[in-house]
């Protein structure tokens, strides 16, 4: 595949983070992306990379280590891979007590009935 003047460009003359942030981006849109194509994906990646040093370009940009979504997202896995019998597994599985698992297997319940119930004394139509 030839490669475009601009993409030899950009990995050239670019600076190593947006070069970076653009192979990341192309690796993610293979990865979640159905039926992407590299040339398609390595174009996603450059055009967010150059949107993103134009948007925040000269600034200091502190990126947060996600931790608590990271967090957020292992108790939807323990969540989902309990069965109501399996607690000692999926303690095993990731790493952590009974305990914990119950602890957060009651915790994502009463986030999944909140959901499904709602708040009565909030109006749903109300979005301010």
């Amino acid at each position: 595949m030839k490669e475009k003047l601009e993409d030899k460009l950009f990995r050239s003359q670019g600076p190593e983070l947006l070069v970076d942030l653009a192979d990341h981006v192309a690796n993610s849109a293979k990865e979640v992306l159905i039926n992407v194509d590299e040339a398609t994906a390595q174009h996603l990646g450059q055009e967010v990379a150059v949107k993103m040093s134009q948007i925040w370009g000269g600034q200091i940009v502190y990126f947060p280590a996600g931790t608590v979504l990271k967090s957020a997202q292992t108790h939807i896995k323990i969540f989902e891979a309990f069965n109501g019998r399996n607690q000692n597994e999926v303690a095993a599985k990731f790493g952590i007590s009974v305990q914990h698992v119950y602890n957060i297997v009651k915790r994502m319940r009463k986030e999944v009935l909140k959901d499904i119930q709602g708040d009565m004394f909030t109006d749903s139509g109300d979005k301010k």
